[in-house]
């Protein structure tokens, strides 16, 4: 056999089926002489010999076969186990080309999940670099470390990421029926379940946006925004210019530049997980200014009220604004 063509996953192949040449034998043997497995599958694993691994996937191989052949005559039992003898080979001999596989059996990694409450704001960072700002009522899920091709996460509720740059291993949020795909990038994601649309704002890079049902994905760049409408289930794509104000919302800090009062109501009983009821005829006048929504509702509800000249109180647990 020439070494050019020489194929380890064939050769066990051939072992197991019996189709082992005596010469592939002798190379195949050498060749597993030769491979250290050993810091192949310990560099990334809680164990610490390859004693212990391999006894991990045979327990893991003879539990799955008990589970499916309880019933069945003892007659099996030899067959059983030279089942999986030689599943264990196979899998220690072909290590170099499954090795995640391989490390998730033996060593899977945890999910983790991080929630805020209404009014709260968290910034952490992952195990890759990635730096992410959870707005209040968030649920973001995400492993303890990343492994194999994919960085992937997802969320409910609002964050905004900035990615750690990586092309060999894309970064993929999920939210709803949205997933966004970066290499590296910074935006933000609205995806509330109470929302009727699910928002994606790239401030800067380049991002890919589809939906469970599309395989293509839309590309946004700097300052464009896509919008899924839930009732629709449409996506569409529209530019953005303002997108650098979350840079500042992921802190809380809201700026309104004209928007109507119906938005920033939106927005506040969003951040504080509250109810607001307008009066009559306030929903479309425009409001100038800042809000730092971090600070106590009380204090928000009497700065907006001191420019719009309005008045507030709290009723049955809602809070009601009029002239």
């Amino acid at each position: 056999m020439d070494s050019n063509s020489f194929n380890p996953e064939e050769l066990a192949h051939k072992w197991l089926t019996g189709t082992l040449s005596p010469d592939e034998k002798l190379r195949f043997e050498q060749w597993y002489a030769d491979f250290n497995d050993e810091e192949l599958l310990l560099s990334d694993s809680r164990y610490t010999s390859t004693e212990q691994i391999r006894s991990n996937i045979l327990n893991c191989i003879n539990t799955s076969i008990d589970e499916q052949l309880a019933p069945k005559v003892k007659i099996y039992k030899l067959w059983r186990n030279l089942a999986a003898a030689a599943a264990v080979v196979f899998v220690i001999g072909t290590a170099a080309l499954y090795r995640t596989p391989i490390l998730n059996l033996v060593d899977p990694v945890k999910q983790l999940q991080l929630t805020t409450n209404p009014g709260e704001y968290k910034q952490i960072q992952l195990p890759d670099g990635t730096r992410i700002w959870l707005s209040p009522a968030t649920t973001f899920n995400y492993p303890e470390k990343f492994r194999g091709k994919l960085r992937n996460v997802s969320i409910k509720g609002e964050a905004y990421f900035e990615v750690k740059h990586d092309t060999d291993h894309p970064f993929v949020i999920q939210s709803g029926v949205i997933k966004t795909v970066v290499l590296g990038t910074s935006f933000d994601i609205q995806a509330y379940d109470h929302a009727k649309s699910i928002d994606v704002t790239l401030v800067n890079g380049k991002v890919g946006v589809s939906t469970n049902t599309s395989a293509a994905a839309t590309m946004l760049t700097a300052n464009q925004r896509m919008v899924y409408q839930k009732a629709t289930a449409s996506l569409v794509k529209e530019n953005y210019p303002n997108a650098a104000r979350f840079l500042d919302r992921r802190k809380g800090i809201f700026d309104f530049n004209g928007a109507s009062l119906a938005e920033v109501i939106h927005d506040l009983e969003t951040q504080y997980g509250i109810s607001i009821n307008l009066a009559p005829g306030l929903t479309s006048k425009a409001f100038y200014g800042r809000l730092q929504t971090t600070d106590p509702i009380n204090r928000t509800l009497d700065k907006l009220s001191t420019v719009m000249e309005l008045r507030w109180e709290k009723q049955n647990g809602a809070y009601q604004l009029q002239p």
